[in-house]
């Protein structure tokens, strides 16, 4: 933003008159001038972003299979070599990137000043690199609100989230210092990621667009529902006429910005819609009676025996929420993220603001959520405005 200092020619006026004085002490003037502001900032300002395409189901097969061949033992567990790192030098996020995908922005609110004109349209969707990088040219600039709203829990703020349209080819082949199979792949389906995309900057770098597919947690969703009944497939899942969408959380220990290792033992709850706690086994591996709920990729929903109590958790921190069809306008929902253990050693319970997003149908929204420490680390975490999240 160009704001410009400009002074009236009274000013220049006043101080050539105090030069033409005659000698003596001046007669004391009542005359002050006062800068004024003028707001110069041009209409149509857009914003550049930049970022990548990640499969998280990929990563994080990825880092299991890793830890399960090569990690050795340390508290009990298992541990990869390699850093579990979402940064561009890591095999494990090499391994996880999706080449060729497509990549636009999904506008929340396409009205939020509810004035004429309208906001400009965002740019059609662009192809990631083969390396699974993407820009975005002229996205229009909408900075956050300054005014607080009236109702947080039901706000909507005018926000940008980033929507990958369900392309490309996961990079399975990317080298790793030691060999790792393939992961299962499918067909990519659209997805939201949750982070808010705040275009008050000129520039916007290190955007995730998520992808998502049809051979993981959704399908585990889907061959669960289709136990109750009525078969449900991945598509039924973004069929508005059934659904309003799925959004699935996945919750990451805290550490540094590009840690990502799942909070294990949490889960999150929902104003609206109904929550499911998934796991993950090596495709495979489970018994005969959860077999025909597992995903090709691994995950599933356990069933609840008979007068037991339903999971309440899920202990790799993924949870996804089935929403119903809507019968009006979306009304957002309010979620919140739980972690029951209460740990010194470990800094727990862990937790995080809570979130209101409205269901999109047709879509999944996906939001990966690194958590914060119970109590908070004594260093500093201030995000460069390069970031664009809210209140900056």
């Amino acid at each position: 933003m160009h704001k410009s200092l400009f002074v009236g020619t009274l000013l220049g006026v006043s101080l050539l008159g105090v030069g033409c004085q005659e000698s003596g002490t001046p007669a004391s003037s009542t005359f002050v001038p006062r800068p004024v502001y003028v707001n110069r900032e041009p209409a149509g300002l857009t914003t550049r972003l930049t970022g990548f395409t990640v499969d998280p189901e990929a990563y994080f097969i990825n880092l299991a299979t890793c830890s399960e061949l090569y990690g050795p033992v340390v508290n009990g567990r298992k541990q990869c070599p390699l850093p579990p790192l979402y940064a561009e030098f890591s095999p494990l996020f090499q391994r996880s990137t999706v080449r060729n995908s497509l990549v636009t922005v999904l506008d929340t609110v396409p009205d939020f000043t509810k004035q004429p004109p309208a906001p400009p349209a965002p740019p059609p969707p662009v192809m990631a690199s083969a390396a699974g990088l993407w820009t975005i040219e002229k996205v229009p600039t909408r900075p956050w609100p300054k005014v607080p709203p009236a109702d947080p829990a039901t706000y909507v703020p005018p926000i940008y989230l980033m929507l990958s349209l369900g392309e490309g080819a996961l990079a399975n082949d990317a080298p790793t210092p030691f060999p790792l199979p393939p992961v299962p792949v499918g067909n990519y389906v659209p997805t939201a990621a949750a982070r808010p995309v705040v275009t008050g900057h000129s520039a916007c770098v290190g955007l995730e667009a998520i992808q998502v597919s049809d051979k993981g947690i959704l399908e585990a969703v889907a061959k669960y529902l289709s136990t109750e009944g009525t078969a449900v497939t991945v598509q039924d899942l973004l069929n508005p006429a059934r659904y309003a969408g799925v959004t699935v959380f996945w919750l990451y220990r805290p550490g540094f910005p590009v840690f990502r290792v799942p909070a294990d033992n949490t889960t999150v709850t929902a104003s609206a819609g109904r929550v499911f706690q998934v796991e993950w086994a090596p495709p495979g591996a489970l018994p005969p009676p959860l077999a025909p709920f597992q995903s090709t990729r691994g995950f599933f929903i356990a069933p609840t025996p008979p007068g037991a109590p339903a999971a309440t958790v899920s202990s790799v921190g993924i949870v996804a929420i089935v929403h119903p069809p809507l019968m009006g306008p979306p009304v957002p929902v309010v979620y919140t993220v739980k972690d029951p253990t209460t740990s010194t050693v470990e800094n727990r319970p862990w937790k995080t603001d809570p979130i209101v997003l409205p269901p999109t149908p047709g879509v999944v929204t996906f939001a990966g959520l690194q958590l914060a420490d119970a109590v908070p680390l004594d260093q500093p975490n201030i995000p460069p405005p390069s970031t664009c999240v809210p209140g900056q």
